[in-house]
C-alpha cells in the first residue's frame, strides 16, 4: 500500500490539473502505472487512489450487503469516478464535477493519508480543521474518541 504523510499547497491551472508532489510520486507502487483514480469523499473533499489500491477499494465496495443506503453510495461515488495519469509534469486533472463537488476555484490542498490522498480547496480545508480561526477545532476529542474506538477494536 502506498503510503503518503504530509500537506501540500498549489494552485490548480485553468484546465483542472493539480500537482502531485515528488514525495507522493515516489511513494507510488509500479503497479499504479502512474494513474491515480479520483472520486469524491466525505465532507466534500476529494480522494485520489492510486490505481491498484483502488481496485483494492473497489472490491471492498462491491462486496457490501445491497441496501439503500449502499446503493445510494455506490452511485454517489461512481459518477465521479475519473482516471487520471500522471502528466510529463507531475499533475493530475480533476474533471468539472469533481471541482464542483470539492468547491475548488484556485487554491487546492493535498493532503496524505495511508491508501490515498485527500484533495480539498485549501480554504475549505483550513475552516475544517481551524487552522486559520486559531479556534478550538475538535482535534483533541476527535483524537482520544479515535484511539478508544482503535483500542475496542484490537482489545
Amino acid at each position: 500500500m502506498s503510503r503518503f504523510r504530509g500537506r501540500f499547497d498549489y494552485t490548480i491551472d485553468a484546465k483542472g490539473r493539480i500537482n502531485v508532489p515528488a514525495k507522493f510520486r515516489k511513494a507510488l507502487s509500479p503497479a499504479a502505472d502512474e494513474t491515480f483514480v479520483i472520486c469524491r469523499g466525505p465532507d466534500r473533499g476529494l480522494r485520489a487512489y492510486p490505481q491498484d489500491a483502488w481496485e483494492k477499494f473497489e472490491d471492498s465496495l462491491a462486496s457490501l450487503p445491497s441496501t439503500p443506503a449502499t446503493e445510494k453510495m455506490a452511485r454517489q461515488l461512481f459518477s465521479t469516478v475519473s482516471d487520471s495519469r500522471l502528466d510529463s509534469q507531475g499533475r493530475i486533472m480533476l474533471s468539472p464535477v469533481q471541482l464542483k463537488i470539492g468547491g475548488i476555484t484556485k487554491e487546492v490542498t493535498l493532503i496524505g493519508r495511508p491508501g490515498y490522498i485527500e484533495i480539498w480547496d485549501t480554504a475549505r480545508f483550513n475552516a475544517y480543521t481551524g487552522v486559520e480561526a486559531g479556534a478550538e477545532d475538535g482535534f483533541d476529542e476527535a483524537f482520544y474518541n479515535s484511539m478508544q474506538l482503535g483500542a475496542n477494536a484490537h482489545g
